[in-house]
């Protein structure tokens, strides 16, 4: 594996970060990536909103995307995986040349 690949957690926490920064309280952030990777989406959730917090006292909520997931579920088309901590995570599908895709909405609370 490449150590551009290692480093794009850490990259992803960043970004993710400065976006967090940016919002005004009551403001949301969604991240989204098109990975399967642990590391690359509930972790990147995680670690960001730890140091957020630490760092700049910015506290973030995770809002609930199960409203998308039944809107998405009767279409068959997209199937979601069981084991996300954070967010839904979409699974591959040859039939709709779709994912994967992992999506988390955020709101600063503080």
């Amino acid at each position: 594996m490449s150590q551009i690949r290692l480093d794009l957690p850490q990259l992803q926490v960043k970004l993710l970060i400065n976006a967090m920064r940016s919002l005004k309280v009551g403001g949301s952030v969604v991240y989204s990536t098109c990975s399967l990777s642990p590391m690359q989406n509930d972790a990147v959730i995680e670690n960001a909103a730890v140091i957020a917090e630490r760092e700049f006292g910015i506290k973030c909520f995770e809002k609930s995307l199960i409203r998308l997931q039944k809107h998405l579920a009767p279409t068959k088309l997209y199937t979601f995986a069981k084991n996300s901590q954070r967010g839904i995570l979409v699974l591959p599908n040859l039939r709709s040349n779709f994912g994967p895709m992992y999506v988390c909405k955020l709101q600063r609370a503080a």
